[in-house]
């Protein structure tokens, strides 16, 4: 009987998954512990810290790891919540957005070749792409969520222009915390040997 290859995960492998995990339970609690409510004609929306915690866990983990974390972050805070019929949205989203803007961080770091303002630069720009593709993408899914279920096109873009402000509210959120908590979390993520 043949027996199943164990798979060995090294301390870097490891210690990679629980880094991944660790922000997954930050973004989370971001959201979890920490909500503004906002008025809109489509949806529930509110200001929260998780788009933050996902834009950090994509300059520390890089794009695939903050993906899975924003992923399991998000979700997670949706299933406990009563957000079900969000999580389609938020699955596709997450995943595009962190590799999307993972795979612009990772360039823009290279650039800097070390140079700690052009780092910071870079990621306050690449907060604002996060923060504009989340709106852009938020914007076209709920359109045509509302077009699927029966509305006309006149209606439900009017009805997502009246929602769009808080979508734009959390886009600026995202770039300001990330602004303010770029440089301390990046320091303690060099110290920790990244």
């Amino acid at each position: 009987m043949d027996q199943p290859k164990r798979v060995h995960m090294g301390a870097e492998g490891v210690r990679a998954n629980v880094m991944t995990a660790f922000f997954a339970a930050v973004i989370f609690l971001g959201i979890q512990s920490f909500r503004i409510p906002l008025p809109a004609a489509v949806g529930t929306p509110f200001v929260h810290f998780g788009h933050i915690f996902i834009m950090l866990a994509i300059v520390c983990l890089g794009g695939r790891r903050a993906a899975a974390a924003g992923v399991l972050g998000l979700v997670t805070f949706d299933i406990l919540n009563g957000y079900v019929h969000a999580i389609p949205n938020v699955f596709v989203s997450a995943i595009a957005l962190c590799l999307l803007t993972g795979g612009l961080f990772s360039c823009l770091e290279k650039k800097a070749a070390g140079d700690g303002r052009r780092e910071y630069r870079a990621a306050v720009i690449c907060a604002l792409v996060y923060g504009v593709m989340n709106t852009v993408i938020d914007f076209t899914w709920s359109v045509c969520s509302l077009v699927l279920v029966g509305g006309t096109w006149a209606a439900s873009l009017a009805a997502e222009l009246t929602s769009i402000p808080a979508t734009v509210m959390n886009a600026v959120f995202t770039v300001a915390g990330t602004a303010v908590l770029y440089m301390p979390v990046r320091s303690a993520w060099q110290r920790l040997g990244r």
